[in-house]
């Protein structure tokens, strides 16, 4: 379900857009995952660092070669192959239990059936899983083969929506995903990507969870943080509540 929005929202999103392009250039997916492998590395990629759980997705890939493989492998053999993702262990159970569920629906791991759904019915299957939420869900359907019209929002893109104050401070990450897509109705799947990705690395690299650099920020002047606050004061808080 949509929030309403006025059409400035609709606006501020563009120029976000538009402001980044120019600034970090633009951003296009060459090849797709298919997207079990897109799932799989998303739930591992959870709270840690991309090159992290790329490894590690790899060295599951190598030892099992097959997602079937890694459904029927141990918890434990699981879990020690993807040893330095953050929360390994619960990683492992809902990997394991993610395929399953997916081979028990489907008759086989495999979920190119979600092209034929509409993208919320689609997110909604997948949210049904144990361990997957909307972030895990929507770079399912925007990320791989399927090229859904879905906004992967992670915590660094959460967190610059909030400051940037296109998403008020206290709202769920479930409802600031209604308000970009009801503010991105002319936007397509590549365009969320696109914007997803500019987004993460502007919090990345300058709107990080411990330090705001308005300074060199090409969204500045129209944040409602240094509008209102000037530089930001952000003050020492662990990295996994950012």
């Amino acid at each position: 379900m949509q929030t309403a929005f006025d059409f400035s929202q609709a606006a501020d999103l563009r120029s976000i857009r538009d402001r980044l392009t120019v600034y970090f250039g633009n951003i296009r997916i060459q090849e797709r995952p298919d997207p079990v492998s897109q799932l799989s590395g998303s739930i591992l990629g959870i709270r840690t660092r991309d090159e992290i759980s790329w490894n590690a997705f790899m060295r599951l890939l190598v030892r099992f070669q097959n997602w079937n493989a890694v459904s029927d492998a141990p918890k434990t053999d699981i879990e020690n192959l993807i040893w330095d993702v953050t929360f390994s262990e619960k990683k492992a159970l809902y990997l394991k239990q993610a395929l399953q569920t997916i081979r028990a629906r489907e008759g086989d791991i495999n979920l190119g059936s979600l092209v034929n759904l509409p993208v919320e019915e689609a997110l909604h299957w997948l949210e049904k899983i144990d361990g997957v939420g909307r972030k895990t869900a929507a770079a399912t359907l925007n990320f791989s083969t399927i090229h859904g019209r879905a906004f992967v929002i992670d915590t660094h893109v959460f967190r610059v929506l909030r400051r940037f104050g296109f998403i008020g401070k206290n709202t769920k990450p479930e409802h600031a995903y209604d308000t970009v897509m009801a503010a991105s109705d002319d936007f397509d799947a590549d365009d969320l990507f696109e914007l997803h990705w500019l987004l993460k690395i502007l919090g990345q690299k300058t709107c990080s969870h411990a330090q705001a650099c308005c300074a060199s920020c090409p969204l500045s002047d129209i944040c409602l943080q240094r509008v209102e606050k000037g530089a930001i004061k952000i003050t020492w808080a662990p990295a996994w509540i950012a």
